[in-house]
C-alpha cells in the first residue's frame, strides 16, 4: 500500500477521558489483517473516510486563528531524506531507505508551528515505512483510534508476512496550514504530491501499481496529550 490517498480507513473514535495506550508495532490492533486481494483492490481507490474525526480534549479556551501557511522542510546532503525535493516533485533525489528527519517540534509545547512540522514529518514517515516495513516511528506517533494509522500499519504488516514489497511512492509536501480547535488540538490542511509506486511479491512479480498524484490535500489532525504528540485523523479533501 504505496499511495497515502489509497489507505482505507476505518470509523475514528478517541476516548480522551484517560491517558491512549501506547501499542508496539507488533502488539496486535483493533482489526485482523485484510486478505490480501482486498488489499491490492484498494491500491487505487481513494479513502473512504467514515464516522467523525476524533473530538478534541477539555479545553478551557478555544482559540480562533487564521491558517497559516508553513514552509516544507528543505532537503539535505545526499542521501536526502524523504522530504520536499529541491526541484518542483523531482522525487528521484529522495531516498526512500533513509528515514525523514526527526524534527525538534516532537519536543515543543503546542503550537501552530510545531504541529505544521509534525503533521508534515507523519506525512513523510509513510512511504519510508511503506518501502522499509519500518513501523516504528509511524507507529510512535499514530493515536490508538487513528483508523487511516491502523489500517495502513495492518496492511504493512500483512505484506511482511506475505513478502510484498514496495517500490517508489515518494512524497513531496507543499505546504501545511494550520488552524486551531483548541489550545491543544490542531487542523494542519496539508497539500502534498506522491510519485508513482509499485509492489513485488515475493518472487519479483509486479501485483500492484499507482501512478500517485499531484497537489492533493488532505486534513491531519494533530493533537497534544499528556505531553505527547499524536496523529489523530487524517482525512482527504
Amino acid at each position: 500500500m504505496g499511495r497515502f490517498a489509497g489507505v482505507h480507513t476505518t470509523p475514528t473514535t478517541v476516548p480522551l477521558a484517560e491517558r491512549p495506550v501506547r501499542r508496539s508495532c507488533g502488539h496486535p490492533r483493533r482489526r485482523a489483517l485484510w486478505p490480501y486481494a482486498a488489499v491490492l483492490a484498494l491500491v487505487t481507490v481513494l479513502a473512504a473516510c467514515t464516522g467523525d474525526a476524533p473530538a478534541p480534549p477539555p479545553s478551557s479556551a478555544t482559540a480562533a486563528s487564521t491558517p497559516t501557511a508553513t514552509a516544507a522542510p528543505t532537503p539535505s546532503a545526499t542521501p536526502t531524506p524523504s522530504a520536499l525535493p529541491s526541484a518542483s516533485d523531482d522525487f528521484s533525489s529522495i531516498d526512500l531507505t533513509v528515514p525523514p528527519p526527526r524534527p525538534d517540534a516532537l519536543d515543543a509545547p503546542p503550537s501552530k508551528e510545531a504541529a505544521a512540522e509534525i503533521a508534515t514529518y507523519f506525512a513523510l514517515l509513510f512511504p519510508y515505512s511503506a518501502v522499509t516495513h519500518d513501523l516504528r516511528a509511524f507507529d510512535d506517533l499514530s493515536h490508538p483510534e487513528c483508523g487511516f494509522c491502523s489500517d495502513f500499519i495492518d496492511e504493512i504488516q500483512g505484506y511482511e508476512a506475505q513478502g510484498v514489497t514496495t517500490e517508489g511512492g515518494a512524497i513531496a509536501v507543499h505546504r501545511a496550514d494550520v488552524r486551531t480547535q483548541t489550545d491543544d488540538y490542531f487542523i494542519v490542511t496539508t497539500t502534498m504530491s506522491q510519485d508513482s509506486s509499485r509492489e513485488l511479491d515475493a518472487d519479483g512479480g509486479v501485483v500492484g501499481r499507482d501512478e500517485g498524484f499531484a497537489a492533493r490535500t488532505f486534513e491531519i489532525d494533530v493533537m497534544w496529550y499528556d505531553g505527547s504528540w499524536l496523529i489523530a485523523s487524517v482525512v482527504p479533501t
